[in-house]
């Protein structure tokens, strides 16, 4: 039986049979697609955020190559007139944003080497540039603390807001994680989040990163383990609810799934995706399932892998 992993699978899919790279293509290394992760893939999301294609959903970090990623992807192959716009990002691709892109350095922005020591850039982001990709918890109590994930936070002084107010002032030892308490003053219900420090804010209609204030806190989807028997998939864990959508790597379920909190069970062959992969596979190759599950509560930190066969 022949194994492949879902980026390699979806790439031999979507594969266009381009031989030829053009010029500016080489700030991607390699072709992205679903399953991709890493700091290309963050790269190609934060420039899709920026031109309004992809808004990421709150909890859910940069890096990670999924439905929505590739969804995002296909709109702006389409405002772009590329052909076929399906979400695959090649050499073509990759050719036509190199030059969309700006780039940026410390002296064109005319910051100081000290600016630049104080702010540090998280790998693969973009520099002298501050932002914000997460907050977790999504559900918190007023005293509680909350880790914010991004790039350009200070190691000595950065400005938390809290729906544009409730100002707190805390610093990073890395320029990539802040952890910050919640306010004891701030009433129940959803805020805002925002990061500002010398490089700038973080705020951008583009990136809406949300916390949950309230008394009584729940716990975000978290998937212990996983079985499959036929085309049935259970996942074991804590934080289901009975409003719970799933994103794949062979895509999202069409309607929320509903769950008694520890187990939920979903059809592989309900996703969105499954009939597209399913006529090249054939039931012969091993892939790669990321599973993320999302509700009320939030949304698991991390994607579940599960192997199956297509």
């Amino acid at each position: 039986m022949r194994f492949l992993s879902a980026s390699v699978l979806l790439s031999m899919i979507f594969a266009l049979g381009v031989l030829v790279t053009p010029a500016g293509a080489e700030m991607f290394v390699a072709n992205l697609t679903v399953g991709s992760r890493g700091s290309d893939v963050t790269a190609l999301q934060q420039f899709l955020v920026a031109k309004g294609y992809l808004q990421m959903p709150a909890g859910v970090s940069y890096g990670y190559f999924g439905p929505l990623t590739k969804m995002a992807v296909a709109r702006w192959q389409v405002a772009n007139g590329i052909s076929p716009a399906v979400g695959y990002f090649g050499p073509i691709s990759q050719g036509v944003m190199a030059k969309q892109m700006p780039t940026s350095s410390t002296s064109s922005l005319g910051l100081s080497k000290s600016i630049e020591t104080d702010t540090p850039t998280a790998p693969g982001m973009r520099v002298n540039r501050i932002m914000l990709f997460r907050a977790t918890p999504f559900e918190v109590r007023p005293g509680d603390f909350v880790t914010l994930d991004g790039s350009g936070f200070s190691k000595t002084l950065n400005r938390i807001y809290f729906n544009g107010g409730n100002q707190i002032a805390t610093t990073s030892t890395d320029g990539a994680i802040l952890k910050i308490p919640v306010p004891l003053d701030l009433a129940e219900g959803e805020y805002k989040i925002s990061v500002s420090n010398v490089l700038g804010s973080s705020d951008s209609p583009d990136i809406n990163i949300v916390i949950k204030v309230t008394n009584n806190p729940q716990s975000a989807p978290t998937i212990e383990s996983a079985s499959i028997i036929g085309d049935i998939v259970t996942l074991v864990g804590s934080g289901f609810t009975s409003t719970n959508r799933l994103f794949t790597t062979l895509g999202d379920s069409s309607s929320p799934i509903s769950s008694n909190g520890a187990t939920l069970t979903f059809r592989v062959t309900d996703l969105s995706r499954y009939d597209q992969v399913k006529q090249f596979t054939l039931g012969k190759y091993q892939v790669t399932l990321w599973i993320f599950v999302e509700n009320e509560h939030g949304i698991n930190k991390e994607p579940y892998k599960l192997e199956t066969i297509i």
